[in-house]
């Protein structure tokens, strides 16, 4: 699966300068206040205090499916929606010395957590993680899962919808989007699997250095 940037074309880039201007209820400025309360809406939760990764619970709307370590997850099976809080993100990533590899650190961390919640069952019995991104090489640095998600409307128009999200965090705006944006990818990881990385204590793998600068 191609996770690299690609440019978003002609029409959600003039999407993207729309929502951008300075007007007083601009969307990005909208976006920004709306965010938190949609989160709360939708019973999202921080992993911890200060987490970039917070998570909601529900039931599995989709086809059964079999991950990678043959766990089968089913319609109706409680699972764990992994989302990114895209403030905590922008404010580290405005730090000094801040760079890719400890925002990803940082991730790994809160998937510890999320996994310790998960192995004492303070958030009852879940059968897998799953999420959508367009950071999905960087989701696969952190054992995760990553499937391609087919190339039509539907997900053409989340990655639009991505993009201004990420747009109205970032310190460019949409001007730093008009290199691209990454396709979005789901990602998985079992129960089983989150609790495995807990006990061997597992980090970050190494490569080359990920892409941070598009998040879901």
């Amino acid at each position: 699966m191609g996770t690299n940037r690609a440019p978003l074309g002609a029409v959600p880039l003039a999407i993207l300068e729309f929502a951008g201007r300075a007007a007083p209820f601009g969307f990005f400025r909208l976006w920004r206040r709306w965010e938190p309360v949609a989160m709360w809406l939708w019973r999202v939760r921080p992993v911890r205090p200060g987490a970039v990764l917070q998570f909601g619970i529900s039931p599995y709307r989709g086809h059964t499916t079999q991950l990678r370590d043959r766990t089968v997850v089913r319609r109706g099976d409680r699972i764990l929606h992994l989302h990114l809080d895209n403030g905590v993100v922008a404010a580290l990533a405005g730090q000094p010395g801040s760079n890719p590899w400890s925002l990803i650190d940082q991730a790994g961390r809160d998937l510890d957590a999320l996994a310790e919640l998960v192995a004492c069952g303070e958030v009852g019995e879940v059968r897998a993680v799953r999420g959508v991104t367009v950071l999905a090489r960087a989701a696969a640095r952190l054992g995760f899962e990553v499937r391609p998600l087919p190339r039509n409307l539907r997900w053409s128009l989340i990655r639009t919808l991505s993009a201004l999200v990420l747009a109205s965090y970032h310190r460019g705006g949409a001007k730093e989007l008009e290199r691209g944006v990454a396709w979005p990818g789901e990602v998985w990881l079992s129960s089983q699997a989150l609790e495995r990385r807990l006990n061997a204590g597992r980090r970050p793998g190494s490569g080359g250095e990920p892409d941070l600068s598009a998040a879901r």
